[in-house]
């Protein structure tokens, strides 16, 4: 059978470089399998009855935490955004209106004011089950559209416990009138932020926008992504960073010579 035609292919590396600038990583993602494109046969595989769903729930999980780190990771964000609803204003159990009415007001922000805010955002539910806020980062808009937090503000306990150690932060006052509550502060180490952001994707969280048809995460059009150099095979051997029952995964620091070294080594 022609190799075009195998279903699978066996320990097959993708190498990507992610980041912005000098801002740079590469990964290489070596999976046990990998589906060839557009080939199909009829055979169907047997699952063990009950786990298909806890399967597919922690593929999804897996899939969302590397997409939100790779958006992240890729794109030079200028804030780490917390949203949230004011009662008296919204429905604080409907995500898919927030989600839809916050899109637009950024659409509406740009008409206004000339600027364009790209946004990577990750709903979340307090304490309650059942009320929604987001967590997030946004970048294009200008720090004079924003008013710093100051000691006497009214304010959670958190924030003012970094306002008082001299932190900061920024209130969107545009926001605040529409939506609610809210919070800015400049992005600092875009690796650890990148690897924060992902945390707040988990079983519950899946569950709960499952339940409501709603979704892990929502983004802007036009963010960056990693850039895929080469797959195939990998000729040399590369300590991982991470082992899994699927895949391994190395992360190195960026440099030309080692990218080059890399790419020679994978034959298609």
């Amino acid at each position: 059978m022609p190799l075009k035609d195998v279903k699978y292919k066996h320990n097959q590396t993708i190498l990507k470089v992610f980041g912005y600038d000098d801002m740079l990583k590469i990964k290489l993602i070596t999976m046990n399998t990998l589906r060839n494109a557009g080939v199909e046969d009829d055979s169907t595989p047997n699952y063990i009855r009950g786990t298909v769903n806890d399967e597919k729930l922690d593929e999804s999980i897996s899939r969302a935490k590397a997409k939100i780190f790779e958006y992240a990771f890729c794109n030079p964000w200028d804030y780490f955004f917390t949203a949230t609803l004011d009662p008296s204003k919204y429905d604080r159990t409907d995500i898919k209106k927030f989600h839809k009415d916050l899109t637009q007001f950024f659409r509406d922000y740009k008409k206004k004011h000339g600027i364009k805010i790209d946004f990577l955002l990750i709903p979340e539910l307090h304490k309650d089950g059942k009320s929604w806020h987001m967590h997030g980062f946004i970048k294009g808009l200008p720090v004079e559209h924003l008013k710093q937090f100051k000691i006497g503000d009214t304010m959670g306990k958190t924030l003012a416990e970094k306002v008082v150690k001299g932190d900061i932060v920024y209130n969107w006052e545009a926001y605040q009138k529409k939506f609610g509550f809210c919070d800015l502060e400049f992005v600092g180490n875009p690796e650890a932020v990148s690897k924060y952001i992902t945390k707040y994707i988990n079983k519950d969280l899946a569950n709960s926008v499952k339940e409501l048809n709603a979704h892990l995460y929502y983004h802007s059009r036009g963010l960056h992504s990693a850039k895929t150099m080469k797959k195939g095979t990998m000729l040399c051997d590369i300590a991982p960073s991470f082992v899994g029952e699927y895949c391994t995964v190395s992360w190195l620091d960026y440099d030309e010579e080692l990218l080059k070294y890399l790419e020679d080594n994978i034959i298609k």
